[in-house]
């Protein structure tokens, strides 16, 4: 019988884009997929893009990364005007075939899901022991959060962007986020990755996480900087091990992050007739 966390983690990491998106190819890579009625739009720049039945290609003569950047940044600012892109963040993220490629062009964030494009983000578990027991913080996102509000989270995540590495991203969130100086969030550990997937309303979500664990001293309490936390809670695994059982309560990314720690430190066993399924779902 499949449990309802194992549903949850297939969903949201198992998305296959084939089915109902088109391919966007960029420079003979596949760079993202896109939703047809997205695709249309870029019908306006024909200098730039071709769409044919089995997909969506960039075209054109681009010297440099940086040119064709221009030219996305032009056809995603135009979009932002019509409204057909929503939730512009003023960040740039690079798109690569892999993530220590070279960039094939960068974009503002908020276009991220409309193309469909692979995207990166640094998560921290941040654990801790009361009294002998395991615990691990959690925090809870502002109302005013464009996506998740009120959500439970990680105690610090975040999407890389263009010009940071997983541990730079990790140590300025751990600190605008939740108050972890820079020394203490340099002693977390790099733990994996795992992927986020899934079909989304402007089109893809796909993700690739980097999982970093860091062990809090008892004493240690969270304290937002930035305000996009509204609390924290300090939660007992046993607990957080029930919680789980209904994820519709965290963020999607931040719930795959939990699971796939809570495997790693043997929290969720072998005993589970689900337990490799789990494993298999969530990797990149």
């Amino acid at each position: 019988m499949t449990s309802a966390l194992n549903s949850f983690v297939r969903t949201a990491s198992t998305f296959d884009p084939s089915d109902s998106l088109l391919p966007f190819n960029v420079d003979g890579v596949l760079a993202g997929w896109m939703k047809k009625s997205f695709a249309e739009h870029l019908e306006e720049w024909p200098e730039w893009f071709v769409l044919r039945p089995r997909g969506v290609g960039m075209i054109g003569e681009f010297a440099t990364h940086e040119h064709r950047s221009a030219a996305m940044a032009e056809v995603v600012e135009s979009l932002a005007t019509q409204e057909v892109i929503r939730g512009w963040r003023g960040e740039l993220v690079n798109v690569c075939e892999t993530f220590h490629s070279p960039p094939l062009f960068y974009i503002e964030r908020a276009a991220s899901r409309y193309f469909g494009l692979t995207m990166y983000a640094s998560h921290l578990n941040g654990l801790t022991a009361k009294n002998g027991q395991p615990y691990m913080w959690l925090a809870k996102r502002s109302a005013s959060k464009y996506m998740d509000p009120g959500k439970i989270d990680n105690i610090a995540a975040g999407r890389i962007a263009r010009g940071h590495t997983p541990m730079t991203t990790l140590i300025k969130e751990s600190f605008e986020e939740a108050g972890i100086s820079e020394d203490l969030a340099g002693q977390a550990r790099a733990a994996g990755a795992v992927r986020c997937k899934r079909e989304v309303e402007e089109g893809l979500h796909n993700e690739i996480v980097f999982v970093h664990d860091l062990i809090l001293p008892e004493s240690f309490v969270p304290v937002a900087n930035d305000g996009e936390v509204e609390s924290f809670e300090c939660v007992p695994i046993v607990d957080l091990l029930q919680r789980l059982e209904n994820p519709s309560q965290f963020t999607i990314d931040s719930a795959i992050v939990i699971v796939d720690c809570l495997l790693r430190r043997g929290y969720i066993t072998s005993d589970r007739d689900d337990y490799l399924d789990l494993i298999h779902a969530m990797r990149p």
